[in-house]
């Protein structure tokens, strides 16, 4: 984790400002858990130009955006980022502020989804709900 009195980076997956996370993806992922004690401050945090962003308020508020476009995001708000650029800039606007932010590279992969299924096509969703209903994918 990444700390100081203003808050609390954890690192889940990827890495921030040299600190790498235990998770292991298969693509390059960027997931932190951060934690904003000082309210109305920005905060500026680097991202992989070109990547996609999503962040989601886990408790408090916040805002997104750069300095003249910050939008407010209440709890349980979710924020999908366009891919240009490398800095997200947060600030909390209520205590207790915890965000859960996801980068990462974009796959560029068709997306079928059906049920508790995503897969890349439809004949793969059939061959999950054929492995489901044998019994095949574990508990």
């Amino acid at each position: 984790a990444d700390g100081s009195d203003d808050g609390v980076v954890r690192v889940i997956a990827g890495e921030f400002r040299g600190i790498k996370g235990p998770a292991k993806t298969f693509s390059p992922v960027d997931l932190w858990n951060v934690e904003i004690k000082t309210l109305n401050k920005p905060f500026e945090l680097q991202l992989v130009d070109g990547h996609n962003c999503v962040v989601f308020v886990r408790s408090g508020q916040a805002t997104v955006g750069a300095e003249g476009q910050e939008k407010e995001l209440g709890p349980a708000a979710t924020a999908l980022l366009k891919r240009e650029g490398t800095t997200l800039r947060v600030s909390a606007t209520a205590p207790d502020t915890k965000l859960l932010i996801l980068a990462g590279q974009p796959l560029d992969e068709p997306i079928a989804a059906r049920g508790p299924f995503v897969m890349n096509t439809r004949e793969e969703i059939q061959q999950a709900n054929l492995d489901f209903q044998r019994g095949m994918l574990g508990r």
